[in-house]
């Protein structure tokens, strides 16, 4: 394995870190030397691996059970180390749990906690080549992202893929998750103070200028909601098809496909088109919510999609109000609501994905009436808060004091409301990715915000007229945080020199 290549990189690294800290010197790199698993010396199958150090029956047993918890899962495979030479203990647990080899494993019928497994014991079996563990560790992640124990793991990995490139990456891609209020606390807080100990050696390095971009767009806004289902989803049992025509019965959809683990489909209303019937097959959906009346949708399209084998719910009433309000009922209530303007997009879609991720329905009204259908939900329905998106000259006050509990998110413009209403929900948000869409049509930022809900990320609105200067200073402020940009459409919706103005603030800027 190249001895005098890893004792090389060893003592190069080991001088790196003495001449940054004299006083404390760890081992080589982010994989061999978060030794965690010293948190859960009280569990007796840790105390086992360590001891034996390779996988056994008894081990892959642990491991392969969905009982066991995933902190003490990873602890498992931490206690089992690494080696110079390397091990081979992910193969040899495959071998035991399923009698194949990892290149012959249906990985994408795999759970997360099992793809995590396999991947952070090859990552540790070779340390030096995490090139085959890192894919299958963001599958993993693309599984279960609300699982700190996953994400920690992930960004111990991710660091361990760059150390020759760029180190100050290791430290804002471990903060970043530290950082991410969305992770349920699944790790023991000594196992997590253990890791943090040694990745803050990494702190004071710059981060280099590497932003990770994925443009998924297609020939138009139904290829490009075609791609971005791609991109999220490998399987799911539901499908939410909305209008690519018009966007008001669709704007509440994103909290409905974020509790169906759905991808939004953008579909013409007189046929269902071949890229979204491909989808469902891709699926293997079993039912499909299609948003919005015959107007939006025909019984063309139901009848296309019913024979395909779906079962079918429609969602919709008389008008976008009443709509959002059928949308509204599916989703449930938890006590919140958002209410935007039912004739224009930008408000809405910029709060989808946090909306979707907080189960919190989105709902239209108009600047100056409280429709019949609303008063009715608001009657029907425990409300504690209400908020509103936009001020007087959006949604007047005679219809904002209709609401129980109402806080406004305002700004002088949809660019300003977008950074706003991020901001507002800044607790819910990992910042390690943002997607950027058009702020100017609504196509393809309606298709990404159940993307967008499903990662965690926020969509902020570009124009291919220019950056607005409170995105780029909100942009700006995310310096050293963001590793990734995921873009909404092509050129003509995101021109490639709006991203990168938006690589540029986030590499060329020093964050407070």
């Amino acid at each position: 394995m190249g001895i005098k290549k890893y004792v090389f990189s060893l003592f190069i690294m080991a001088l790196a870190f003495f001449s940054m800290n004299p006083v404390t010197v760890f081992a080589d790199s982010p994989v061999t030397s978060t030794d965690f698993y010293r948190a859960y010396t009280d569990v007796s199958i840790v105390k086992t691996a360590k001891e034996k150090g390779a996988v056994d029956q008894e081990i892959a047993n642990y491991l392969h059970s969905s009982k066991n918890p995933i902190d003490v899962k990873a602890a498992v495979i931490n206690a089992l180390g690494w080696d110079l030479e390397g091990k081979n203990n992910a193969e040899n647990y495959v071998k035991l749990i399923y009698s194949n080899s990892i290149d012959k494993l249906d990985i994408e019928s795999l759970s997360g906690d099992e793809i995590f497994c396999i991947s952070y014991m090859m990552a540790l079996d070779d340390y030096f080549h995490v090139d085959k563990a890192l894919p299958l560790m963001e599958k993993a992640y693309e599984k279960n992202n609300t699982s700190f124990t996953i994400a920690i793991v992930r960004s111990i990995i991710k660091g361990q893929a760059i150390t020759s490139e760029d180190w100050g990456r290791i430290w804002t891609n471990t903060a970043s998750v530290l950082d991410d209020k969305t992770l349920a606390k699944d790790m023991r807080q000594e196992a997590i103070d253990i890791i943090v100990e040694y990745m803050k050696l990494y702190e004071k390095y710059p981060v280099g200028t590497t932003i990770t971009t994925n443009r998924m767009w297609g020939a138009d806004r139904y290829d490009t909601s075609a791609k971005i289902c791609e991109k999220g989803w490998t399987q799911s049992d539901y499908v939410v098809i909305a209008s690519g025509e018009d966007f008001p019965d669709s704007l509440g959809a994103a909290p409905l496909a974020k509790k169906y683990n759905a991808p939004i489909l953008l579909n013409t209303r007189d046929s269902l088109l071949p890229q979204v019937s491909s989808q469902i097959d891709r699926l293997k959906a079993k039912y499909a919510i299609l948003v919005g009346g015959q107007g939006s949708l025909s019984l063309k399209v139901e009848a296309a999609i019913r024979t395909k084998g779906l079962d079918i719910v429609r969602l919709s009433g008389p008008t976008r109000y009443d709509t959002s309000i059928s949308i509204a009922n599916r989703v449930g209530n938890n006590g919140e609501i958002i209410i935007t303007t039912g004739t224009d997009f930008s408000d809405g879609l910029s709060a989808a994905p946090m909306a979707a991720k907080a189960g919190i329905p989105i709902i239209l009204v108009p600047k100056d009436t409280v429709p019949d259908a609303v008063k009715n939900y608001l009657a029907n329905n425990k409300i504690t808060k209400t908020i509103v998106l936009g001020d007087t000259d959006v949604i007047s006050d005679n219809v904002a004091n209709q609401f129980p509990a109402v806080e406004r998110i305002t700004g002088k413009n949809k660019f300003e409301r977008n950074v706003n209403i991020i901001n507002k929900f800044s607790s819910d948000i990992s910042f390690s990715k943002i997607c950027v869409a058009s702020g100017d049509n609504f196509p393809d930022a309606l298709s990404g915000t159940a993307y967008c809900a499903l990662n965690s990320e926020p969509i902020i609105l570009l124009s291919n007229e220019g950056v607005p200067p409170v995105t780029s200073s909100f942009v700006a402020s995310k310096s050293g945080i963001v590793t990734e940009i995921d873009v909404l459409g092509g050129d003509a919706s995101v021109e490639d020199s709006m991203v990168s103005s938006t690589v540029y603030q986030l590499t060329n800027s020093t964050k407070n």
